[in-house]
């Protein structure tokens, strides 16, 4: 299956909202989701694809909101989901129950990014010490301010 083919097959099936459906020509394919639907997008994924595999949950701080990349291979592709997560909410459902392989990357995303995973089955600290200053995340640019952060990082 080719990128195009899978966003193809994402687009006339998948029934939530999706805020981009991009296949770039390296073969990677990009869906974005509301931070509420990540889940549903999860259980889509792998009833569509599975099994399949999550390499990795990365994170992006882009000022206003913090971008919360899933990053799968399914059938071949690489599949990359990202849900813009507001900063004023600052929250996202945990996807563990049908990828339980994120446990340890929702973890890590919150301590870095300060992205609460509501519903993780495992909330705590991963990489930090128990003792780190709470509402200090290394990897937010909050101190450097919107402008920067979007400038530098995107």
């Amino acid at each position: 299956m080719t990128a195009a083919e899978l966003i193809e097959q994402v687009q006339s099936q998948y029934e939530g909202e999706l805020t981009e459906a991009d296949a770039w020509p390296d073969g990677q394919a990009w869906v974005g989701v509301p931070p509420v639907d990540v889940l549903k997008m999860a259980q889509f994924i792998v009833d569509a694809w599975g099994p399949l595999h999550l390499s990795t949950i990365s994170g992006n701080d882009r000022g206003g909101h913090i971008d919360v990349i899933y990053h799968f291979v399914a059938d071949g592709v690489s599949l990359n989901v990202r849900a813009a997560v507001d900063k004023a909410v600052d929250e996202i459902e945990t996807i563990t129950p049908v990828v339980p392989a994120a446990i340890m990357y929702e973890r890590e995303i919150n301590d870095m990014f300060g992205v609460e995973i509501t519903g993780h089955p495992d909330p705590r600290r991963l990489i930090l010490p128990e003792d780190w200053p709470e509402g200090d995340y290394p990897l937010r640019r909050d101190d450097i301010g919107a402008e920067e952060g979007e400038e530098n990082n995107g």
